[in-house]
């Protein structure tokens, strides 16, 4: 899976760049608890970038998790918080198996000296790449370096892949100490039993792998994953124990096995070899019989086929056993047949069909998808190839190379959306920028500046001349007014009659107007002066934003042809990705096909062995009741 993984690198490089021209939908999600984000306000977006992530971790969205995650860590201000979101990225990229990627995130966080916690599940994920990848020596290293921050669950697996290191090395003293590691009731440490217990029947120590093999087979599971472990526990224990000529030991593992489950053929396969081995052979029919009814694609049931009669060979009911083989002969022939026909399909692409989700944009139901068997014609045939941890990935790869070319033919249909929004801004550019130019409120900026030289030149007049009625409030002015008409009124009256008791009034009262302006013309020119400064900094801030603007407006034209080279660009990148993808997804599909024909073509090894001996059979038993016949 080289290319695919090259290709989904390559991608994954993609989005860094990208994201400054696709927009980010942010969904509402607090992933903090409430009294630290009151404590941290300033925490909220960085958080919520994150919250995003884990929500789409959580429905199964990976790569969405992957974009939202790589964004954020582009806009972020605060690597502080970037513990958890790392870890979280260099899982996601463990689950697509970018080995590198994700190595580089683990140590990374090891050597910031992340928190005892963190480092603990960095070392227990390094330690799970390094063992997927058959790097003993490093996976073990990095599980000693663990701390006893892991929960529980996590302890278990841990002592599991220890377990399983020891095996692969065949050190099975150091896998039975571990054993003795696990503390309460653990699924790990039963797998960790059935594993050892299989790898010591197979190599040398049969009675210690009995023991553990019984041990897992004897448990009270809990859940549907279990209860399949026991099976195989009991299925595995009766199989070695016939090899060792102990048929009723193996028989007791046998019925130990669900009726109803996956197992339940071969382990009535296995009763009827043991019964058989015992010279049993009315019984030993019993469970053959049951068998016989079942899907004729049962490995179990086609080696029953055979039995059958064998068994009847040895009854000395030689015309039951001849019956029995020609059903066998017609059986083994239109599997055959089928298998040929399931061939074709397979090279027609039948199953590559199957295995592409019908909505290739909804991520959420590639998990759904891949949890099921695919809706093909070949699936009855393939169980078994299907179920493989080869097929698993494969089909996982090929999924989400389909997903990457979704994503990048997205994307590409998204970019000509960029340019015309480049081009229509240039065309509202074009069209607004004699209208701003000519814009009357940029002419009232001046106006406002002449009239702002004005109120400085009465300023000065105000000071030089000592002009003490110019700073008259509104009801001084309206005083002054008044006195104005009674002066003129005087004047008109002049000469008429006596008005000297009159003009001392008038200015008695002028005089005390002119003193009430003048013990208050300090403050009067202060303030005065105040709003000439404020009328100064609005002018500034007028004329910074009207130079910003000249100047935003001057540099539109090239940050416009900026962003169409950066168009164009991730234009070129997208075709290119697109290529490499299509010519990645082409060959995981043909691998499939591959191991789906390797597959057929073992079962047809098989059938044709069968039927070889079902008919060499049936030419010896016509042989014996010729003789019979003659005698």
């Amino acid at each position: 899976s080289g290319n695919k993984l090259s290709c989904l690198h390559n991608v994954m490089s993609y989005l860094r760049p990208i994201s400054r021209l696709l927009p980010t939908a942010l969904l509402l999600m607090q992933c903090v608890s409430p009294s630290w984000a009151q404590e941290n306000p300033e925490s909220d977006r960085d958080e919520l970038a994150y919250g995003v992530a884990l929500y789409h971790f959580f429905q199964d969205r990976y790569f969405s998790a992957i974009s939202d995650l790589l964004i954020a860590r582009e806009r972020t201000e605060r690597p502080e918080l970037s513990e958890e979101p790392e870890l979280l990225l260099g899982g996601l990229y463990l689950s697509y198996g970018l080995y590198a990627d994700a190595d580089e995130r683990f140590r990374a966080l090891i050597a910031e000296n992340a928190t005892p916690e963190v480092q603990d599940r960095a070392w227990f994920s390094l330690a799970r790449m390094y063992y997927l990848r058959g790097m003993d020596v490093e996976a073990m290293q990095a599980l000693t370096r663990i701390g006893d921050t892991l929960p529980d669950f996590r302890q278990a697996e841990r002592l599991n892949l220890l377990a399983n290191i020891h095996l692969r090395q065949a050190n099975y003293a150091s896998a039975i100490d571990t054993l003795k590691a696990f503390r309460g009731d653990s699924t790990w440490e039963t797998y960790a039993r059935y594993n050892l217990g299989v790898a010591l029947v197979r190599h040398g120590d049969p009675e210690d792998g009995f023991k553990l093999l019984e041990d897992a087979g004897e448990i009270k599971p809990g859940d549907d994953e279990l209860a399949a472990l026991k099976d195989k526990a009991n299925l595995a224990l009766g199989y070695a124990l016939l090899r060792q000529e102990r048929p009723e030991q193996a028989t007791e593992a046998f019925k130990r096995v669900r009726l109803e489950g996956p197992q339940s053929s071969k382990a009535l396969l296995g009763i009827g070899w043991a019964l058989s081995t015992q010279d049993n052979y009315e019984f030993s029919l019993v469970p053959w019989t049951e068998l016989k009814d079942r899907s004729p694609l049962d490995p179990a049931v086609q080696e029953s086929l055979l039995a059958i009669p064998y068994t009847f060979e040895k009854l000395d009911r030689s015309r039951l056993a001849l019956a029995g083989y020609d059903r066998a002969t017609g059986i083994y022939a239109r599997q055959l047949a089928e298998l040929d026909q399931i061939a074709k399909a397979i090279d027609e692409g039948e199953l590559i069909r199957a295995i592409q989700p019908g909505n290739l944009g909804d991520e959420t139901a590639y998990s759904s998808f891949r949890s099921k068997l695919p809706d093909s014609i070949t699936a009855p045939y393939l169980r078994e190839m299907l179920a493989s941890q080869d097929f698993q990935t494969a089909m996982k790869d090929y999924q989400d190379l389909l997903y990457l070319e979704y994503n990048l033919g997205r994307w590409a249909e998204s970019l000509p959306n960029f340019d015309l929004m480049l081009q229509e801004r240039r065309k509202l550019y074009t069209q607004k920028l004699p209208r701003i130019t000519a814009d009357e409120q940029l002419r009232n900026i001046e106006a406002l500046a002449a009239r702002r030289d004005a109120l400085a030149a009465e300023i000065q007049r105000i000071e030089r001349d000592y002009d003490v009625f110019a700073l008259a409030d509104e009801v001084e002015l309206d005083h002054l007014e008044v006195l104005d008409d009674v002066s003129d009124r005087l004047k008109s009256l002049a000469g008429q009659r006596d008005l000297t008791r009159q003009d001392e009034k008038y200015a008695f009262l002028q005089g005390v107007l002119y003193w009430q302006i003048a013990e208050d013309i300090v403050p009067r020119q202060w303030a005065l002066e105040k709003e000439l400064r404020g009328l100064d900094e609005v002018l500034k801030e007028a004329r910074t934003a009207e130079a910003s603007l000249k100047q935003t407006w001057a540099e539109a034209p090239a940050t416009f042809e900026g962003f169409e080279a950066r168009i164009q660009g991730q234009m070129e990148r997208i075709n290119k990705l697109q290529r490499s993808v299509n010519a990645a997804s082409d060959q995981h599909a043909e691998y499939i096909n591959t191991l789906a024909r390797n597959a057929i073509n073992q079962q047809r090894r098989r059938l044709e062995t069968y039927q070889l001996r079902a008919r060499f059979a049936v030419a010896r038993l016509y042989d014996v009741l010729a003789k019979d016949g003659e005698q």
